[in-house]
């Protein structure tokens, strides 16, 4: 009577292996995406909690009417953080480094404008301690933020990981705070 061989044979055992290795480059390469998307989301949530801190602290402002400072006024200010001018202008990265879209493209001009009428209309540089301030605890980053627009730029970190600026462009046009108000129960 013989005996029957029953073994895995070479080839059988490098299939075997060959799907593991793909099955497991597969799985580093779906973590690698989940991290680096868990960092951009962690960024843009912090670039939404300064926003509504400071839409917070501008609608304080126009309850009070603190809001239309002139600049000839004294420094007195409602507004927290330094005021960016040109002896400290705001830190942007190269065109080339990021993905670029209309509003990014208007952000950049209109960030070399440091002349202005109230104070309201300047950019303003909050470092952690001034977040603090503002009721935004354990912030590492600086933001460069305008009150009145609401616009918020990551100015540590300028970009994700996605080549995006790390920025909020702002919440209205002129024109739609302008524009009347065609929702309201009113009419009735």
């Amino acid at each position: 009577m013989m005996k029957k061989n029953e073994g895995i044979t070479l080839v059988s055992l490098t299939i075997t292996v060959i799907l593991l290795l793909v099955l497991a480059g597969m799985g580093l390469n779906v973590s690698y995406i989940t991290i680096k998307d868990v960092r951009n989301n962690r960024l843009n949530t912090e670039l939404g909690m300064v926003r509504q801190a400071i839409t917070e602290r501008y609608s304080m402002a126009v309850a009070v009417n603190k809001a239309n400072i002139s600049v000839s006024e004294p420094s007195v200010s409602f507004w927290v953080g330094e005021k960016v001018e040109a002896s400290n202008p705001i830190m942007l990265p190269e065109r080339t480094e990021i993905i670029s879209n209309q509003e990014v493209e208007e952000f950049y001009s209109k960030c070399g404008n440091y002349y202005h009428s109230y104070q309201e209309e300047f950019y303003y540089r909050l470092t952690p301690d001034d977040l603090e301030k503002i009721g935004i605890a354990h912030a590492n980053y600086t933001y460069v933020v305008n009150y009145k627009t609401g616009e918020v730029y990551n100015e540590t970190k300028k970009i994700d990981r996605d080549l995006n600026l790390l920025y909020l462009p702002a919440k209205y046009t002129s024109e739609e705070e302008t524009k009347e108000d065609t929702h309201s129960f009113n009419d009735w």
